[in-house]
């Protein structure tokens, strides 16, 4: 039984580092989208919060010097009961405005927060006023920080009629601060250059909850409740946008920069709930297969069904445990696996991707020697572990019927200093400095916006 788990383990291991190295040469060829003209779009920033005080304020004034004279940010204030609204009131710019929800309406996710927000530009006078083609909305978290350069790249990507969505670049912006945030841009980093970057090609790029930038007239065609109530509504979105008939494009070159969780404890709860939220999302999968088709179709389940591959990591995590253990109370164990060729074996099956992930995101950031890019490959590898646990208690809280939202903690920030240029060399936007301190007033129902990679197993 445990050489049958070896080689099934063995197989899927090659298999997937196969398929990543497939898309990493692929996604090498695709040109960037360098900044282009802006003009004849209205944009329409909606930020969903809840309990952020901590952070509100910089946000507001980093979109307030993106937005065009005429544009809109909308926070969507959901059912805070800190400081946040009185922040935003209190914000000297008209184009802020504040869509309080209260109970009992408030608290039922992030996705619902947004569609309020569509709501509101559709029952009020606003929509009149927009052309629903040339009018994007930008989603941003409450923590999120856009390159300056953004506006500029994702605009003309909607000069292509069949262009519904546009996905940045997600950053890390203290990863200087904590090795596990620096894994946590790895991540996102890896995610947007390997697989994001093809899968624009294809036009199935992934949206993330943050810096996404969607055509208003793609969401309207979705109904007047565009996002869904799931624990990854970013997910489902970009899904149903592609399955709609428009293309999703991503633009890794620029970035909107968030908070990464500096506790193992905060990362996994967080994971949790994305990992969740992919396996809520398989109800799509008989539209993708009536609906798509080619290539399309073969990404979309890949994401959809990559939850599978935590599974088979986790049996292979076990067959080593089984292995070792067996080799602490056996000697002959001892003897076949202290031997150069099982160690070798061991070692390239379980790091090989390591060589590939540590010397890309070195390259691409700028930000680490070789060496050291090669060391976090590494740990990176180990880092993927985290996935393991996660899945696994997300799967719990599934098959228990729990469907809350794991509120993302958030750092206090103090705006000192700036971080290095994130990718291409590109300017980054101001990064602060954190330190730790527990979210004011939330609840298990609570929902924090995060950009999350559309597929869980795939960076390792």
């Amino acid at each position: 039984m445990i050489n049958a788990l070896i080689w099934c383990a063995v197989a899927a291991v090659l298999l997937v580092f196969t398929y990543t190295l497939g898309m990493y040469l692929e996604s090498a060829g695709t040109p960037v989208r360098r900044p282009g003209p802006v003009g004849g779009y209205a944009v329409v920033f909606l930020v969903p919060c809840l309990n952020e005080e901590r952070v509100i304020g910089e946000t507001l004034r980093r979109l307030t010097a993106l937005s065009p004279p005429d544009g809109l940010i909308i926070v969507i204030d959901d059912g805070s009961d800190d400081g946040t609204a009185d922040v935003v009131r209190g914000f000297p710019d008209a184009r802020v405005h504040v869509l309080r929800r209260d109970p009992p309406n408030a608290r039922r996710g992030k996705g619902e927060a947004l569609n309020e927000a569509v709501r509101h530009l559709l029952d009020g006078d606003v929509l009149d006023r927009l052309d629903e083609d040339r009018t994007v909305v930008c989603l941003v978290d409450a923590d999120g920080r856009l390159d300056e350069d953004s506006l500029a790249a994702a605009l003309p990507c909607f000069e292509d009629p069949d262009v519904g969505a546009v996905q940045t670049g997600v950053r890390i912006g203290n990863r200087r601060d904590s090795v596990l945030a620096r894994l946590q841009d790895m991540e996102f980093v890896l995610y947007g250059q390997v697989f994001q970057r093809t899968r624009g090609r294809i036009g199935s790029a992934g949206l993330g909850g943050n810096g996404q930038f969607v055509r208003l007239s793609a969401l309207l065609g979705l109904g007047p409740a565009p996002w869904s109530r799931g624990l990854t509504e970013d997910l489902d979105l970009g899904i149903r946008i592609v399955l709609s008939g428009r293309r999703s494009l991503s633009i890794p070159h620029v970035a909107v920069h968030q908070q990464g969780l500096v506790r193992l404890s905060r990362l996994l709860r967080q994971r949790s709930r994305w990992f969740q939220g992919h396996l809520q999302a398989w109800r799509l999968v008989p539209s993708v297969v009536a609906r798509s088709s080619g290539r399309t179709a073969a990404d979309l389940l890949h994401v959809l069904f990559s939850p599978l591959l935590i599974f088979v990591g986790s049996f292979m995590t076990m067959s080593l445990v089984a292995s070792l253990a067996g080799a602490v109370f056996s000697a002959d164990a001892r003897h076949q696996l202290l031997q150069p060729v099982p160690i070798v074996s061991w070692y390239v099956l379980t790091f090989a991707p390591a060589f590939l992930f540590g010397p890309v995101y070195a390259r691409v950031t700028g930000e680490l020697r070789s060496g050291r890019g090669l060391l976090y490959g590494h740990l990176f590898v180990l880092y993927g572990l985290t996935w393991l646990v996660a899945g696994w208690w997300g799967l719990g809280r599934m098959l228990a019927g729990r469907r809350t939202w794991l509120k993302t903690e958030r750092l206090t920030e103090a705006r000192s200093r700036e971080t290095a240029p994130p990718v291409d060399g590109r300017r980054p936007a101001q990064a602060p400095a954190v330190v730790v301190a527990r979210p004011p007033g939330g609840s298990a129902n609570d929902h924090a916006g995060d950009a999350s990679p559309q597929a869980p197993g795939e960076e390792g």
